[in-house]
């Protein structure tokens, strides 16, 4: 995933997601972005780590 950012004139934060197989996808705001993030299929675990999780 691949993410172009920018910051307006105003102070928003503006760009787009480029996720594997997708065109890319526009966000205008932190909301936006983290709203497109949360919608993202990237597929299969790839055995990252939860940073969630406790540590042993």
């Amino acid at each position: 995933m691949t993410v172009d950012l920018f910051r307006a004139a105003d102070g928003r934060l503006e760009g787009t997601v480029h996720a594997p197989d997708d065109a890319g996808r526009p966000f205008a705001g932190l909301l936006d972005l983290l709203r497109l993030l949360e919608d993202l299929d990237l597929g299969p675990d790839t055995g990252g780590t939860d940073d969630r999780a406790p540590a042993d």
